[in-house]
């Protein structure tokens, strides 16, 4: 005689796939009821199951959209536990999936932190190492400060994609943690390595690195020379300078603009 919860995993799983969104909230519903105590492989079955509508283009149903959110905090909710069932999702799914796993993953904060330190730290994937940066920009929490070493070890990565995850993910940690959790010496790290940074050979990079430069502004975490260091560099950017060059990208003088104006406010 088959085992009645297998079972009804087995089916659960069936309706999460149902054309009906009626029928897959339902679902969503009772493998919420049932995930904190389940154990092991139904456990993991069932987490799989839920990532399942990961997959789901919401452009094509957004009747979903309701059972997607719903599914983000159900897994946030389970906090540390499910971190490596999230994380081993990644492995084997698609750019949609993986928005929603890296945003479940930052609503779970420092519980996930971690883990997504050792991915930034130790793997070889540059795709992997994105991932985790763009997951950690997802975090509000303070203790996100923890990872600054690795996210700035990111900027001079050989991959520009890398490299552009963590120009964004460094704005998203300054114009979110308290300024009195960045120390004096950390701050002028983070500004050289940016401004830096600003000079890569990428446009995209640089348009990140100096937005990311602009929310510093913004946050008031520059001193005196450091916003005069950077007003320059964006007035050349811009060609406001004496040698009348400047960046060609427009993405780049567009954010370039912007700094500008959180100098000046």
């Amino acid at each position: 005689m088959p085992d009645k919860k297998r079972f009804d995993l087995d089916r659960l799983a069936g309706d999460l796939a149902h054309g009906d969104a009626a029928v897959v909230q339902r679902a969503v519903g009772r493998l919420g009821a049932r995930l904190g105590r389940m154990r092991n492989v139904d456990y993991r079955r069932a987490v799989e199951a839920l990532c399942s509508l990961f997959y789901v283009d919401i452009a094509d149903r957004p009747d979903l959209e309701a059972a997607l959110e719903r599914v983000m905090k159900l897994l946030t909710a389970q906090r540390a536990r499910v971190v490596p069932l999230l994380l081993s999702q990644m492995r084997s799914s698609d750019i949609k999936s993986h928005l929603y796993l890296a945003r479940t993953l930052g609503r779970i904060g420092r519980d996930a932190l971690p883990r997504l330190r050792d991915l930034l730290a130790k793997s070889e994937d540059p795709y992997a190492r994105a991932f985790a940066l763009y997951a950690i920009g997802k975090m509000t929490g303070a203790d996100v400060v923890r990872v600054l070493p690795e996210v700035l070890g990111g900027l001079m990565h050989p991959d520009k994609e890398v490299r552009d995850s963590a120009a964004r993910t460094i704005g998203r940690i300054v114009a979110t943690v308290p300024a009195r959790r960045l120390p004096r010496g950390r701050r002028r790290e983070i500004f050289d390595v940016l401004l830096r940074t600003s000079r890569d050979l990428e446009p995209p990079v640089r348009a990140k690195a100096i937005r990311s430069l602009g929310k510093m502004a913004a946050a008031g975490l520059l001193d005196s020379p450091q916003r005069e260091v950077l007003a320059a560099a964006a007035r050349s950017i811009l060609g406001e300078t004496e040698d009348f060059t400047w960046d060609n990208a427009y993405i780049v003088r567009r954010e370039a603009r912007e700094t500008l104006q959180h100098l000046r406010s």
